[in-house]
């Protein structure tokens, strides 16, 4: 008895150690076969099942980008940033679920808590109909935190990549120039740099 105990066990962790390499290789999900008995292929496959979803939460390979440039005056009208997200190879299916999200403004500006997201294809074509975005603003108003549900390529709707069009000010006495400091940081997708000119006020 002990030893088919042991037997399973075994083959339990040898479905998951698989299980887990498939999602962080990023394979397509493989139903192993079942037996229905609870016998060693099946404590196989329910390894396999649990180590995919523990590699496909570890896992969230992501390219986020900051498109264009973006400028703005103390005491101006303030303008908006575009933050992109897409996977590496802009045609992978990934359904991460909800994820946090933190964007650093760059030294001298704040976000003003607007935060809207569509889809952009290839060829520049949008897709709207998205859910809104509940973004909180930190005291510093440089901190903007929101969760969203990152999926990418899982339908006709969702395809090549996500853009978050964020509202951005210069704060009052930033002193002209450009700056570079800013983060973008989803999951745990490596961050972006987000960056941002005060410009002079022509007023």
């Amino acid at each position: 008895m002990s030893t088919d105990v042991q037997t399973k066990k075994e083959a339990y962790k040898r479905g998951e150690e698989q299980g887990r390499a498939d999602a962080l290789a990023g394979k397509p999900y493989a139903d192993p076969p079942r037996d229905g008995t609870r016998g060693e292929q099946d404590q196989y496959a329910n390894g396999y099942d649990w180590g995919y979803e523990q590699g496909r939460a570890q896992k969230l390979d992501l390219v986020v980008w900051q498109e264009g440039g973006v400028e703005d005056a103390p005491g101006g009208l303030g303008t908006t940033i575009n933050i992109c997200v897409r996977t590496p190879n802009w045609s992978e299916t990934v359904d991460a679920g909800e994820r946090e999200h933190v964007f650093t403004a760059p030294t001298g500006f704040r976000w003003n808590g607007t935060v809207g997201a569509q889809y952009k294809r290839i060829d520049q074509t949008t897709g709207g109909g998205l859910p809104p975005v509940h973004a909180t603003v930190g005291d510093d108003g440089r901190t903007l935190t929101f969760t969203y549900h990152v999926h990418l390529n899982t339908g006709s709707d969702d395809k090549d990549c996500i853009v978050y069009t964020c509202g951005l000010e210069a704060v009052d006495g930033a002193g002209a120039g450009r700056r570079t400091d800013g983060v973008a940081r989803v999951g745990t997708a490596p961050p972006a740099k987000l960056k941002a000119e005060v410009i002079e006020d022509e007023d």
